[in-house]
């Protein structure tokens, strides 16, 4: 599949050197950002893990004046200076642990020392109401915070959901009108059609009720679980039907997302986020979310293989979790947050963040975890995490 996909973006590249006229050669932009991230875990069982990163993103775009034909990308360089074996003892339970050591089964992760790829690369055409895109994009739908049901292209972390996602690669027409009215039409090209991912999405404004509404549709070739049995990854199709609200309720800001999902291999299931947040007028900005998830275990001990699926593609382990967030500017040049995570098995995750504006171009984020609570829970206790980040733009 990553070599048909990678076709199509060689022919967005390819297509816009061709269709872009010579004069819009000159209108090329170039910009980025160099990012340094310095991430130290401790857990009793691995004393501690350093991972330590630099990333330059360049960005690249270039387009006709009037906006009609554009093309827009970016190529991300990444390099590990420190070990890129990442022990997954203490960010699992011991049982689980033993179980993948007992099936020989690998309980750590290896990553590229260093990596570089098109992160996005999407030719644009508009006219009117109208446009066509084609490449590697983003496809993120859905208003949640910590996890976005009708999203069935992107992944988040949830300890750091906002940071960005790569690109998909994908056909996509959107047609716009009215306030807030959208119809998106998303083909994701496979190996053949029956591996192809379909998205359907329809969107408007319900103004009577100063509410947003959309409605989604896929028809995807669902990789992110494993047998039961075996622990082997399976392939299997996934249909999902979505909603989506959000607007305001009382003075506070409301939002609703999900789906059901039907699948050939495994149970169907519902997935749904629902939140509220408000803001003071100190500007202080407080929210909660929460997700229900009926693919995940109802209880504990969670099956081998919801914890596969959990280290390797971000699924949810457990049956959902409530997320509490606050926001506030503590000065001109700093924000405070902090995040607290509760699951129903009795475990918790912290996550305070401090983002500072060092210079006019340059920013730096401090973040922290730590669980507590239930040892065989969805955030196995014992786990202190460090992360330091400073970006700087050009």
């Amino acid at each position: 599949m990553r070599l048909r996909t990678s076709y199509l973006t060689l022919l967005a590249l390819c297509a816009a050197v061709i269709l872009i006229p010579q004069r819009a050669l000159s209108q090329v932009q170039l910009g980025g950002y160099f990012e340094h991230t310095l991430e130290v875990d401790y857990t009793t069982a691995t004393k501690e893990q350093i991972l330590d990163a630099s990333k330059l993103r360049l960005d690249i775009s270039s387009g006709l004046e009037e906006g009609k034909i554009a093309f827009r990308g970016n190529v991300n360089f990444i390099q590990y200076h420190s070990d890129v074996v990442y022990n997954l003892s203490g960010y699992l339970p011991d049982d689980i642990i033993r179980r993948l050591e007992e099936l020989h089964l690998p309980t750590s992760i290896t990553m590229d020392r260093s990596r570089i790829y098109l992160d996005n690369a999407w030719l644009t055409w508009e006219h009117n109401a109208l446009r066509f895109r084609a490449g590697k994009q983003q496809l993120s739908w859905g208003p949640g915070y910590s996890f976005n049901p009708t999203d069935l292209f992107h992944r988040k972390n949830i300890i750091d959901p906002t940071y960005e996602k790569e690109g998909v690669t994908a056909l996509r027409l959107d047609y716009r009108w009215g306030v807030g009215g959208e119809a998106s039409l998303i083909v994701a090209p496979g190996d053949d059609f029956n591996a192809s991912g379909l998205a359907l999405r329809l969107a408007t404004h319900i103004q009577s009720i100063g509410y947003d509404v959309a409605l989604t549709a896929h028809r995807i070739t669902d990789s992110l679980s494993f047998n039961s049995q075996t622990l082997f990854p399976r392939d299997q199709i996934r249909y999902a039907l979505g909603w989506e609200f959000s607007g305001s309720l009382l003075g506070l800001g409301t939002w609703v997302e999900g789906n059901y999902n039907v699948m050939e291999s495994e149970d169907d299931f519902v997935r749904v986020v629902g939140g509220l947040d408000y803001t003071f007028t100190n500007g202080a900005y407080v929210f909660a979310e929460a997700l229900f998830n009926t693919r995940g275990s109802h209880s504990t001990p969670y099956e081998t293989s919801d914890w596969l699926a959990n280290v390797v593609y971000g699924e949810p382990v457990g049956y959902g979790w409530l997320v509490s967030g606050l926001r506030k500017d503590l000065s001109g040049l700093t924000n405070g947050e902090a995040y607290v995570f509760a699951s129903p098995d009795g475990s918790f995750l912290f996550n305070p963040r401090l983002t500072i504006s060092i210079a006019q171009n340059a920013d730096a984020t401090l973040f922290g975890a730590v669980t507590t609570g239930a040892s065989d829970g969805a955030f196995p206790p014992g786990l202190y995490s460090l992360f330091a980040r400073a970006t700087v733009y050009f």
